[in-house]
């Protein structure tokens, strides 16, 4: 197989990165340097959401999967990034670009710019709950988005996480999708082995084929 082009659409891993209200933010403390120890190491201070991730099942349901429980399949393989105009994505928006049969299918809103900077916002693009249902209803495994959730800031029973984990769906959150067109692509966003987790981080990257 020969790849055209691979392209990263994870933001960089770095203090004072954007992070999503009460969760953990990252920090790097060095532990040895070559002066001191003769190799460099560092202490890494982050959370399971942090930067582009996956969120497991377990996430928020009780008896849901844990990352490591999921198989690596589901993050390898065409996906198809379909850009959405408006401040929802909803079923009408989806049914309008989703191929039949694809399983992974990520979404690229304006939200790619809200990644690049330091403060969170609360006004970004989210999937509905009808949306969700849609989702659901096309047998698709695996869920992307530009932002640090899929879901409405502010919700209080987390509708939409909770039907996508329901019926098995994996969500890939904190994309940077600047400057990606919408088509079909090979993606490919491995988690770390993180036995009981409820999610990783992920070096997510799309290739053109």
């Amino acid at each position: 197989m020969t790849f055209r082009k691979v392209i990263d659409i994870s933001p960089p891993l770095k203090e004072g990165m954007v992070t999503y209200p009460g969760d953990v933010e990252f920090e790097a403390t060095p532990l040895c340097t070559i002066e001191r120890s003769g190799c460099n190491m560092a202490r890494l201070h982050l959370g399971t959401h942090t930067g582009s991730h996956i969120d497991a099942p377990l996430h928020f349901l009780a008896e849901g999967a844990s990352i490591d429980e999921i198989p690596l399949e589901r993050f390898i393989g065409p996906a198809q990034v379909i850009e959405i105009k408006g401040k929802e994505i909803s079923s009408k928006e989806i049914g309008e670009g989703l191929e039949e049969g694809m399983k992974r299918v990520i979404f690229k809103t304006a939200n790619s710019s809200l990644m690049e900077r330091e403060e969170f916002s609360r006004e970004y693009v989210y999937l509905t709950e009808e949306g969700a249902e849609f989702l659901v209803e096309r047998g698709v495994e695996l869920v992307g988005i530009d932002y640090l959730s899929i879901e409405r800031f502010g919700t209080s029973s987390f509708s939409v996480h909770k039907r996508l984990f329901s019926a098995g769906i994996c969500v890939l959150e904190g994309l940077n999708l600047k400057g990606v067109n919408p088509g079909r692509y090979l993606l490919v966003a491995l988690p770390l082995r993180l036995v009981g987790l409820d999610g990783s981080p992920v070096r997510a990257v799309l290739i053109e084929e």
